[in-house]
C-alpha cells in the first residue's frame, strides 16, 4: 500500500486538480478554512497550510476581508514585438527574478535544435543557459537559453542577473519587431517537474530566435510557463 498522503497535502491536491481540470476557474472563490474543516474534517491550522501553499505557488490570491481566490497571471503580448520576460512581468507590476540552474557552452552539434536556428555549424560554441523564472518570488517559468559564443565571446555571468534581454540590448542594435515564435502545450519531464515544484500539468511552450538589426540571429529561446496560473493573450496591432 501507497503511503497516505498528509491532510493538508490532500486539501491542497484536490483543490489544485479542480483548477487545472477547469471546474474552478479564474476568479473563482475557494471554499473558506472553515468550510474545508467541515467538508475534510480537519483543523483550521491544516486547512490553512492546505491555502498558503496554494497560495505560495501563484494558484490562489488571498484577499483578507473578501476570501480566497483562483488567480492567474495575465499578459497582453503585442504579435508583432518581442518583449522580455522581466518587461512583460514589470507591464502588469510584478517584480521579475531569475535563479540560474545550470550554465554551460556546448558544441553546436550537441544541441541541433538550437544550432538549427542560430545558423551555426557544427563545431562553433554556444553558451547554455537554463534559469527558472519568477514574478513576485512565485516561480512562473523555466527558460532554456542559447548564443553563440562568437557574439559573445567574454560572457559575464552577472548578465544573468536581472534581464539578459536587455543587456544585450545595450550592447548590440536588436531588432524587436520581428515577432516569430512557436506555440505548444507540452507535458513536463521529471527533472522540470522538480525545478518548477510541479506535478504533471500542462506547461506552455514558447520558443522564438532573436535578431540583430543586420540579420543575425543572437539568441534563441524555449521558454516553458506553468499553464494553470499563466494566460499568454496576443494582440496585433493594427
Amino acid at each position: 500500500m501507497g503511503k497516505q498522503l498528509p491532510k493538508y497535502k490532500e486539501i491542497e491536491r484536490d483543490i489544485l486538480n479542480q483548477i487545472q481540470s477547469g471546474a474552478l476557474k479564474i476568479g473563482d472563490q475557494i471554499e473558506t478554512e472553515n468550510e474545508l474543516c467541515e467538508r475534510y474534517k480537519v483543523s483550521r491550522m491544516t486547512a490553512r497550510k492546505a491555502l498558503d501553499l496554494l497560495s505560495s505557488q501563484g494558484y490562489i490570491n488571498r484577499m483578507p476581508g473578501r476570501g480566497t481566490f483562483v488567480s492567474s497571471i495575465q499578459i497582453s503580448k503585442n504579435a508583432n514585438f518581442t518583449r522580455s520576460f522581466s518587461d512583460d512581468m514589470r507591464s502588469i507590476g510584478k517584480a521579475p527574478g531569475s535563479i540560474l540552474v545550470s550554465y554551460s557552452i556546448h558544441r553546436a552539434a550537441e544541441i541541433p535544435e538550437a544550432a538549427r536556428e542560430l545558423g551555426l555549424g557544427d563545431d562553433e560554441l554556444v553558451h547554455s543557459i537554463i534559469r527558472i523564472r519568477t514574478a513576485d518570488d512565485t516561480i512562473m517559468a523555466l527558460s532554456y537559453t542559447y548564443l553563440p559564443v562568437s557574439l559573445f565571446p567574454n560572457f559575464d555571468l552577472r548578465m544573468l542577473e536581472g534581464s539578459l534581454y536587455n543587456y544585450i540590448s545595450q550592447h548590440y542594435d536588436i531588432d524587436p519587431t520581428d515577432g516569430s515564435r512557436t506555440i505548444s502545450a507540452v507535458l513536463p519531464t521529471p527533472q522540470q517537474k522538480k525545478w518548477l515544484k510541479i506535478d504533471d500539468i500542462p506547461l506552455l511552450k514558447i520558443s522564438h530566435p532573436g535578431h540583430l538589426t543586420d540579420g543575425r540571429r543572437f539568441e534563441y529561446s524555449e521558454t516553458y510557463y506553468i499553464g494553470s496560473h499563466f494566460i499568454y493573450r496576443y494582440e496585433r496591432s493594427e
